[in-house]
């Protein structure tokens, strides 16, 4: 099987289901409701909630400055561009392939920061510092509230958990020997050929670069208050179009609905996350004995809202990313 059939195979698995959970989403919806709902909600409310959405753009850009301080002091200007294009490339292209946009981006922009580095640091700011700082704010919300969690939901958290506890052992393994981890990757190797190998090992030592930062306690501090700052004001973002709708649910709830949301697109979907995105948040409502058809209704409304205010990609960004061997081929890894 060809990578490109690879490739094929993984959309069509995301595309599928995103088309299930939104067939379980509107399946038994009344439409002249969910009509009602849209028509009611006060949009005066999506200022705010777009304008706290922009300010966590400039944290994220800013937060990746200091993951990439060992390599170089990238301006922000190139950080913003690389942030806001990353995330406009979700919206576009299946499977999470924006944040590989926005680590290639910034390589484009700068010469001096390799594709595997800043695909690095993308890696532990998602698989780490974000995961953990959601699953915190998971048990702060838990101990406020008496809301049941699902036991599907529950089993998602301890899935992250692993995954969380797995990319600390690995980004301090590679950080603080990389070296070690190279040859011992290559080791696992020894049926390819020894040119493939040494690629590699290449690409595994460049890839470490991205993680030194984790190594200064200063800088590993100060990017995890950003990572806990960027979040608690996505979850506060969110309680603006509680608002909009007329929803009398505590603060408490926007972040729950933040840390299941957040999780959900993690799985496989179409472009923009749609239908994990819409079913996770309707889900979440529901739970707060909100009616389905407002619950959607609200879903569609704070996934448009989040998902239309960032810039569109270049076209040959796209294009790297959709080519058979990604856009980490090439000579500079």
């Amino acid at each position: 099987m060809t990578v490109r059939q690879k490739k094929l195979i993984y959309i069509a698995v995301g595309v599928a289901i995103s088309v299930v959970l939104l067939w379980a989403l509107f399946r038994n919806i009344d439409f002249v409701r969910l009509r009602q709902a849209l028509r009611g909600a006060n949009y005066w409310w999506l200022l705010p909630n777009v304008l706290l959405v922009l300010v966590t753009m400039y944290q994220r850009a800013y937060r990746w400055r200091f993951m990439l301080l060992p390599i170089k002091k990238v301006p922000m200007s190139k950080l913003m561009a690389a942030t806001c294009i990353g995330f406009m490339a979700n919206n576009v292209l299946p499977l999470r392939l924006g944040e590989f946009v926005r680590a290639y981006s910034l390589a484009d922009q700068d010469k001096d920061i390799s594709k595997s580095a800043s695909l690095a640091t993308i890696f532990v700011e998602r698989m780490v510092f974000d995961l953990v700082a959601l699953l915190l704010i998971f048990g702060g919300v838990l101990m406020v509230t008496s809301l049941h969690i699902d036991p599907k939901v529950r089993t998602g958290i301890y899935v992250a958990i692993s995954i969380a506890l797995l990319g600390i052992v690995f980004m301090y393994t590679l950080a603080l020997r990389p070296q070690r981890a190279a040859k011992l990757i290559v080791r696992y190797l020894f049926f390819v050929p020894v040119r493939i190998r040494e690629r590699v090992q290449e690409i595994v030592l460049k890839f470490s670069r991205g993680l030194e930062f984790v190594t200064d306690i200063k800088t590993f501090l100060w990017v995890s208050v950003q990572t806990m700052l960027i979040w608690i004001i996505m979850g506060l973002s969110n309680y603006f179009v509680f608002l909009a709708f007329g929803f009398d649910l505590p603060v408490s709830a926007s972040f729950m609905l933040l840390v299941i949301v957040s999780i959900a697109i993690l799985i496989p979907s179409s472009p923009g996350f749609i239908g994990v995105y819409h079913y996770a948040a309707a889900a979440t409502l529901q739970a707060y004995s909100i009616s389905s058809e407002k619950a959607v209704s609200f879903a569609l409304v704070l996934h448009a809202a989040q998902n239309r205010h960032h810039p569109h990609p270049p076209p040959h960004l796209l294009r790297a990313c959709a080519a058979t061997d990604g856009p980490f081929s090439g000579s500079k890894s």
